[in-house]
């Protein structure tokens, strides 16, 4: 199944993904809608990235007392059944990667879905920085990034 991988050097912080995430989700450009985030130091000049890596034995899921986090069968994400969940918030503590999002305005947790198959926030990204991709699939590793900046949670990171 595919999933998101994002390369933290060609992104420009330039927020089109968190953008058209949150358009797509809640239909307003209010980013804090988005279940991918940049988190910009705009004093620094540094950013970093916050998505689901739609983990195998993912941590949410376990966590989840209710079993409200299921996987879809179709396209792998593990996606909230809000019939189900009792916004307990044990899968956003749980998350190692601060994917799952609190939505104080909806008072439940958020996690990506990949848009049913199609990310949007993929096809926003005019860089290449955040692709859809079979895990397999050259592009998704990273082996061009300077050691130091690969990291396994980016992607497959440093080879072993």
């Amino acid at each position: 199944m595919k999933k998101l991988f994002v390369n933290p050097v060609p992104c420009t912080a330039c927020l089109c993904c968190q953008t058209v995430c949150a358009l797509c989700r809640t239909g307003q450009q209010d980013r804090d809608g988005a279940v991918i985030r940049v988190a910009v130091d705009v004093f620094g000049g540094d950013h970093r990235l916050a998505w689901c890596r739609q983990c195998e034995d993912a941590p949410c899921a376990s966590a989840c007392p209710a079993g409200a986090i299921l996987q879809d069968s179709t396209t792998g994400a593990w996606t909230v059944d809000r019939k189900l969940c009792t916004s307990c918030k044990a899968c956003v503590a749980a998350c190692p990667c601060g994917a799952m999002f609190w939505n104080p305005s909806a008072g439940r947790p958020e996690k990506c879905d990949l848009c049913g198959g199609s990310p949007r926030c993929a096809a926003a990204c005019a860089f290449g920085a955040v692709r859809f991709l079979d895990p397999d699939d050259p592009e998704a590793g990273f082996e061009g990034m300077p050691p130091s900046e690969q990291d396994p949670l980016l992607g497959r990171g440093p080879s072993e």
